[in-house]
């Protein structure tokens, strides 16, 4: 079956985008080691032991914390596009209600962002205690390569508390 939209082929293109995504490499990154303004925020996980930690604020959001700089995509050399697909979280520091929000692009643009919805969220609650840990799946749109990631969380019904992870990257060739 073919379904052509505005001259494409969309079935075709949803097959190669699935065959493409089941399959892709994935990396993991956490806080970098030595850190340079905006360029610079991730490590590969294999060699940092440092996850990223957000600090939630007094029952609101907390500040945004960038986790992935200009320089720090592509991972794998000729890749042109990426997308966060898994977050693993290593500890909470409180069993209430963490939401976590994440935004790309620049920080100037976050508060526009906000404004018209486009950021994703998700939420993590520790079960059984602080030190639980959990990978959470996420649908993240396809951005090209070294552009910012951006998250901040927030505690329902806490103050100051703290969130720490990792995430897993998909880099593509198109």
């Amino acid at each position: 079956m073919q379904i052509i939209l505005d001259g494409k082929d969309v079935l075709l293109k949803e097959i190669q985008e699935v065959e493409h995504h089941i399959h892709n490499r994935e990396k993991w990154l956490g806080l970098a080691a030595i850190p340079v303004a905006e360029t610079h925020r991730a490590d590969r996980m294999q060699n940092t032991i440092q996850p990223f930690q957000l600090v939630s604020g007094n029952n609101v959001f907390g500040a945004w914390l960038q986790i992935l700089g200009s320089s720090d995509t592509p991972i794998q050399s000729g890749k042109i596009k990426f997308d966060l697909h898994r977050i693993l979280i290593t500890q909470a520091s409180s069993t209430r209600p963490f939401i976590i929000q994440i935004v790309s692009g620049e920080s100037a643009e976050i508060a526009a962002k906000l404004l018209i919805e486009d950021f994703w969220e998700f939420p993590f609650i520790a079960v059984t205690g602080v030190n639980d840990s959990n990978i959470n799946e996420i649908i993240f749109s396809r951005a090209a390569v070294g552009t910012k990631l951006w998250a901040r969380c927030c505690d329902i019904g806490g103050n100051g508390t703290n969130i720490s992870f990792y995430f897993g990257i998909h880099e593509y060739s198109e």
